[in-house]
C-alpha cells in the first residue's frame, strides 16, 4: 500500500469488498490495514486546524451484514404445461384469480366450440328421450284401453250384444296400437342411445378442453415462472411453446413470505439460524420489515453476479430470512435489501471509521486532541465494526475527542 495514501482511500479500498458482495457490517480485526503513519506521537495544533474532529460516544451499535435478494412465498401451488401446445393466453401476471378461474389457454380453442356443441347436442338428445317417453306412455294408455275393449267385446257377442264384425275391428284396432307401442318404445330406445352418444361425446369434448384450459386449483396471485441459464433467463409469455411438465406460473400463499438471499463464505461463521434480520423492499425504500434468519445451506456455490448473469470466482451459502410481518407490499419477486443482525452493543465506545488508523507497526492508532494542546497518536483496540462505525475496546474515553484525518506533518 502507498504510504502516501490519505484516509478516504483507505476507507474505500477496505470496503471493497462492500462492492464486490454488498457486505456492510464488517469485523475490523486488531491488524486492519488502513494507512501508514509516521513515527511521531505528537502533532501541534497548527498542522490539525483544517482537520474535523468528533468525539467518542458510548451508545448502542448494531453489526449487521447486508445482503441482496428476492421475495417468494413460503408456500406455492405451481402450475406446469399440460401439454406442448403455444400458449395463446394468460392470466396477467401480478392479477389476483380465484379457484377455478382461467389462468392458461393453450392454442385449442376449437374445443371450446366442440365442446359447446356436444353440449347442445346432449340438451336436444334428452328432449328427445323425454318427448319419446311422454309419446310411449300416451300410446300405452290407448294400447291399454283398446286392450280392455277388445277382451270384453267376445262375450258379449256371444249373449247377441255386438256384432262379430265390431270384434273384429276392435282385435284390429287394438293390433294396430300394439304395433304403434312397439314403435314409440323403439324411439325412445333410441332416445336413451342418443342420450348416451351424446354424454360420451360431451366428455370427449371436455377432456380436450382440458388439455387446452387450465384453471386455478386455489386462489391466489399470479406470478410468471422463469427458464433459461443464469446468463439467458426469461420469463413465460404468451405465444411460446412450452414443454410438457415445464413450470409456466406460481400461485403463491402471499400470508407467508421469505427472502432468498445469499452470504459469504467469510461471513458463515457469524451467521445462525434464528438472528434478527430487517428487510427494505427497492419498490418501498422507506418500509422497514422485520424477520429472522430460516435456514442456512450446507453446502456452497458459485456467487452469480447479478449485473453480467455469470458465476464468478466467489463462493457462497444460501440464506433464507422470514418475514414476520403480512403486508400487501410484499409481493413475490420484488427485489430485497436485508440486513441481518450478528452482533448488538449496548454501552460501546465507538467511533466513526474515518478517524481510525494505522501506523508504521501494523497498530490500529487515532489521533486525540490533548487537553493541554497538541494531538497524541494513541494506540486503540478495536472488537467490531459495521459500514459506518468501530466499536472501541480499550484505550479511549467517553468525550475523548478525535481527528476524522491524518496530519499532514505525518
Amino acid at each position: 500500500m502507498n504510504i502516501s495514501t490519505l484516509q478516504p482511500e483507505w476507507a474505500k479500498k477496505f470496503l471493497s469488498d462492500k462492492n464486490r458482495r454488498k457486505t456492510t457490517m464488517i469485523v475490523l480485526p486488531a491488524f486492519i490495514f488502513i494507512l501508514f503513519v509516521g513515527n511521531s506521537l505528537l502533532v501541534s495544533d497548527s498542522d490539525t486546524a483544517d482537520i474535523p474532529t468528533t468525539k467518542v460516544k458510548k451508545g448502542e451499535v448494531a453489526i449487521k451484514i447486508t445482503e441482496t435478494g428476492d421475495l417468494r412465498a413460503q408456500e406455492q401451488v405451481t402450475i406446469s404445461a399440460i401439454n406442448d401446445k403455444q400458449l395463446i393466453w394468460m392470466a396477467p401476471e401480478g392479477q389476483w384469480v380465484n379457484e377455478g378461474d382461467t389462468l392458461i389457454i393453450y392454442a385449442s380453442e376449437k374445443y371450446v366450440i366442440s365442446s359447446d356443441e356436444a353440449h347442445s347436442g346432449l340438451l336436444v338428445a334428452k328432449a328427445d328421450l323425454k318427448k319419446a317417453l311422454s309419446d310411449l306412455e300416451a300410446q300405452q294408455t290407448k294400447e291399454e284401453a283398446a286392450r280392455k275393449s277388445y277382451e270384453a267385446l267376445p262375450e258379449l257377442a256371444k249373449k247377441g250384444f255386438v256384432m262379430e264384425s265390431e270384434v273384429e275391428q276392435a282385435r284390429l284396432t287394438y293390433m294396430e296400437l300394439r304395433s304403434r307401442t312397439m314403435a314409440y318404445q323403439a324411439a325412445v330406445d333410441a332416445a336413451h342411445a342418443g342420450v348416451e352418444r351424446a354424454a360420451r361425446g360431451l366428455a370427449q369434448e371436455q377432456r380436450k378442453l382440458a388439455e387446452g384450459v387450465a384453471l386455478a386449483p386455489r386462489s391466489g396471485l399470479v406470478v410468471y415462472a422463469t427458464y433459461g441459464d443464469a446468463e439467458s433467463q426469461q420469463k413465460v409469455s404468451i405465444g411460446m411453446t412450452p414443454f410438457e411438465g415445464m413450470d409456466l406460473m406460481y400461485l403463491p400463499n402471499i400470508s407467508s413470505m421469505m427472502v432468498d438471499t445469499e452470504i459469504s463464505e467469510v461471513d458463515l461463521s457469524r451467521i445462525k439460524v434464528g438472528l434478527p434480520a430487517e428487510i427494505r423492499l427497492d419498490a418501498y425504500p422507506d418500509a422497514i420489515f422485520k424477520g429472522e434468519v430460516k435456514t442456512i445451506a450446507d453446502l456452497a456455490r458459485r456467487k452469480i453476479s447479478r449485473l453480467t448473469g455469470k458465476m464468478t470466482g466467489a463462493k457462497v451459502f444460501a440464506v433464507t430470512v422470514k418475514v414476520n410481518e403480512q403486508d400487501v407490499r410484499l409481493k413475490p419477486g420484488l427485489s430485497a435489501t436485508v440486513e441481518i443482525v450478528v452482533n448488538e452493543y449496548e454501552n460501546a465506545l465507538y467511533l466513526p471509521l474515518e478517524a481510525i488508523f494505522v501506523d508504521e507497526h501494523d497498530k490500529t492508532i487515532v489521533y486525540v486532541k490533548k487537553k493541554g494542546g497538541g494531538i497524541e497518536a494513541r494506540p486503540v483496540t478495536i472488537i467490531e465494526s459495521n459500514d459506518r462505525l468501530a466499536v472501541i475496546e480499550e484505550g479511549l474515553q467517553e468525550g475523548d475527542e478525535v481527528l476524522l484525518g491524518r496530519p499532514a506533518a505525518i
